[in-house]
C-alpha cells in the first residue's frame, strides 16, 4: 500500500501514527476557544486539530431541534456552534501559524464544497453517519481522484457489508488507493470494551488494502495505545479544554494533560515494535552475569583434558558458552588440553587451552 500524503504529514508503512485531536464542536462557536483549542492540540503533541462544519438545514430534514445526541439537543448545538467556511478558512490559516494539521467533517455533500474551494482543506475526515451517504462519498471520490486528497472514513455503526459498499465508489471513480478506514464504536461514551473490535484494524487492511485507523470514543488512552500496537496508522480521540466549560462532548472525550498522556503512550509502543532479534546494548549487561558458562568444578592441572566430568554449567556468562558441553557443540571442547593450572570454579576460556 502506497503512502497517503496529508498536507505535511505521511501516513502508513513505517511513518509515525498520526494522532488526531476531535475538537468538533465543543468550541461551541466560539473562535477564540477554538483556537486555545488548536493550541492545546499542538502542546499535547497532536499532528492535527479537527473540526465539524454542520449545514443543519441541509443535512437534517424536518424538526432537527428536536432531536437529542450524547451531547444534548441537536438543534440547540448547531445553533451555538455554528461557524461559517470564512471561519473555518481563519481556522485552517491558525492552524498552519500553530505548526498543526488541520481537518474537518463535512456532513452533507454542500459542506464538502464548502470546505474544499472555500477553506482549501488538505483532506476529508467522514463520520460514521455519513457511511452510506454515496452521494456524499461519491463526491469526495471524485475529488480525491482529481487532487489526490485523501479520505478518512469512519466506520462505527455499520456493516461489513456496507463499508464495502462505500468502499466501491471509490474504486469506481479512481480513489480507493487514497482512503483510510478509521475502526470505530459509536457508543458515547465506550464502556464495553467487548464492543471495540481492534481485530478490524489489520482485517480492514488486509480485505480493502488500504491503511486503517482508530476513532476511540473511550474514557482512557489505553484503547488508543492497543490500536496502534495493532496496526492503526492514524488515531483520533476527543479533546476538551476542560470538563464543564459548556461543550458537547465531555463524555468521550481527555483534557490536555490527559491527551498528552495518550500522545506519549502512543509514541512509546510504537517505540516498542521491532522486529529485530538481536542482543541490546543494555541486554548484554545482563547476559553477563545470567547466562552460562563452561566452569572448572574441580582443579585441573596443567596438560589434563576438559571432560564432562572436570566442568559444569554455571554463571555468569562471560566464559566459554555452557552450550559446549551439549554434544552439539562439545566436539569443539572435550578433550582440548589446558595450558596452566585452572583452580576450581574457575570460568573457563578459550585462550586456557591449547
Amino acid at each position: 500500500m502506497k503512502n497517503l500524503g496529508f498536507g505535511k504529514l505521511k501516513i502508513g508503512g513505517k511513518n509515525p501514527c498520526v494522532i488526531v485531536a476531535e475538537i468538533g464542536v465543543d468550541h461551541m462557536g466560539d473562535m477564540n476557544k477554538a483556537k486555545k483549542m488548536i493550541e492545546a492540540a499542538k502542546d499535547c503533541g497532536a499532528d492535527v486539530a479537527k473540526f465539524q462544519i454542520h449545514l443543519p438545514d441541509v443535512e437534517m430534514a424536518g424538526n432537527h431541534k428536536a432531536l437529542k445526541f450524547h451531547g444534548g439537543s441537536l438543534g440547540e448545538v448547531f445553533k451555538k456552534s455554528h461557524l461559517t467556511p470564512e471561519q473555518h478558512k481563519e481556522l485552517k490559516e491558525y492552524c498552519e501559524k500553530a505548526g498543526i494539521q488541520y481537518l474537518c467533517t463535512p456532513f452533507c455533500p454542500t459542506a464538502v464544497d464548502l470546505l474544499n474551494d472555500i477553506v482549501g482543506v488538505d483532506g476529508f475526515k467522514t463520520g460514521s453517519g455519513e457511511i452510506t451517504n454515496l452521494p456524499q462519498h461519491r463526491k469526495l471520490a471524485k475529488i480525491s481522484a482529481k487532487t489526490g486528497k485523501p479520505v478518512f472514513i469512519s466506520t462505527g455503526m455499520c456493516t461489513l457489508e456496507e463499508v464495502a459498499d462505500t468502499m466501491s465508489v471509490y474504486k469506481e471513480e479512481g480513489s480507493s488507493k487514497n482512503l483510510a478506514l478509521m475502526v470505530c464504536t459509536s457508543e458515547y461514551p465506550l464502556e464495553k470494551y467487548d464492543d471495540i473490535a481492534l481485530g478490524l484494524i489489520p482485517k480492514f487492511q488486509k480485505m480493502f488494502g488500504v491503511w486503517a485507523g482508530y476513532s476511540d470514543h473511550s474514557k482512557d488512552n489505553r484503547i488508543a495505545c492497543a490500536a496502534v500496537a495493532m496496526g492503526a496508522k492514524i488515531v483520533e480521540k476527543h479533546l476538551t479544554l476542560a470538563y464543564g466549560e459548556g461543550g458537547c462532548d465531555d463524555s468521550v472525550a481527555l483534557t490536555p494533560l490527559m491527551f498528552k498522556e495518550l500522545v506519549e503512550g502512543v509514541r512509546k509502543v510504537e517505540s516498542a515494535m521491532g522486529f529485530e532479534k538481536i542482543v541490546r546494548l543494555e541486554e548484554q549487561k545482563v547476559r553477563n552475569w545470567a547466562f552460562h558458562s563452561v566452569v572448572t568444578n574441580r582443579r585441573i592441572k596443567k596438560g589434563q583434558r576438559i571432560t564432562l566430568r572436570n566442568t559444569r554449567p554455571a554463571r555468569p556468562g562471560v566464559g566459554i558458552p555452557s552450550k559446549f558441553l551439549d554434544k552439539k557443540y562439545s566436539n569443539a571442547l572435550l578433550g582440548r588440553v589446558v595450558r596452566r593450572d585452572l583452580p576450581k570454579n574457575h570460568v573457563l576460556q578459550w585462550e586456557d587451552l591449547v
